[in-house]
C-alpha cells in the first residue's frame, strides 16, 4: 500500500469518528429536550405516585427533561425603564440646615443629588435635583464630635498641612463641613463630580438663587 492510500484511509477513519460523535451529541440533546417523559423511562423501583406524575406530563426528579408550563402565559414581561442621560426635569430644592445633624442631613442631600427620591432613578445617569442649603452655621454634631473631629487640608508644599477641629472650621468656613460630608457619600468618578456641582451651600440665610424658585424641603428627621 502506498503512502497516499494510507493517508486516505486514515482521513476516512477520522471523518467517520467525527460523524459518529456529532450524531451522538445530537441524540443526547434531543433526549434532554423531551417535554414529556414516557412511563417506560421511569425506574420500576420508584413509587406509584411518581410514575403517575411522569405519565401525566411531569418529569422524573433529577432528570434533564423539561416539563410543560402550567398556568396562563403572560403576553408581555415587565419592562425596565432607564432615564435619559440628559434630563430636563430638574428642580431646585431649598434646605434649612439650622439645628440639623451633619450626618443625617448629608445622607438626605446625597439622595436628592443622585435622584434616588424619584421613580425614574438610574444609577448611571445624573437624574438628581439642585440643592440649596442655607444656615450652615447652625449645623450640629452628636456627642463631642465638634471638639474631637479634625479636618485636614494640605497646600501641596512641604509642611503645608493644616489641621482644624469642627468647631474651628465652623467659625471660618461652615459650608465646607457639609460639602465634605456629602462628598464622602457620592461616587468618586465623573458622574459624582457632576452631581456635586449641583450642591450650593451658604453659611447665612441668604442665597442668590431666588430666580429659580426653590421649593422648601422638609428633612426626614424633622418630619417626625
Amino acid at each position: 500500500m502506498t503512502e497516499k492510500n494510507s493517508e486516505k484511509t486514515t482521513s476516512n477513519k477520522v471523518l467517520k469518528r467525527v460523524k459518529k460523535a456529532r450524531l451522538a451529541a445530537v441524540k443526547s440533546a434531543a433526549k434532554c429536550t423531551m417535554k414529556v417523559a414516557k412511563g417506560s423511562d421511569v425506574p420500576k423501583k420508584t413509587g406509584k405516585n411518581v410514575r403517575e406524575k411522569a405519565r401525566a406530563g411531569g418529569h422524573f426528579p433529577g432528570s434533564a427533561r423539561i416539563s410543560v408550563q402550567k398556568g396562563p402565559v403572560q403576553k408581555e414581561a415587565s419592562k425596565t425603564v432607564f432615564a435619559p442621560a440628559i434630563n430636563g426635569e430638574r428642580e431646585w430644592i431649598l434646605i434649612d440646615a439650622n439645628g440639623q445633624t451633619v450626618g443625617r442631613l448629608a445622607t438626605e442631600i446625597s439622595r436628592i443629588l443622585r435622584g434616588k427620591h424619584k421613580p425614574s432613578f438610574t444609577p448611571n445617569n445624573d437624574v438628581g435635583d439642585f440643592v440649596v442649603v442655607i444656615n450652615a452655621k447652625g449645623l450640629k454634631f452628636t456627642k463631642n464630635k465638634e471638639e474631637t473631629k479634625e479636618y485636614f487640608q494640605h497646600s501641596g508644599w512641604v509642611g503645608g498641612m493644616k489641621v482644624r477641629t469642627a468647631a474651628q472650621l465652623k467659625e471660618t468656613y461652615p459650608e465646607r463641613i457639609l460639602e465634605k460630608a456629602v462628598k464622602g457619600m457620592i461616587e468618586r468618578n465623573p458622574l459624582g463630580r457632576r452631581q456635586m456641582k449641583k450642591l450650593k451651600v451658604y453659611g447665612g440665610s441668604e442665597h442668590p438663587h431666588a430666580a429659580q424658585n426653590p421649593k422648601v424641603w422638609a428633612a426626614q428627621q424633622n418630619q417626625a
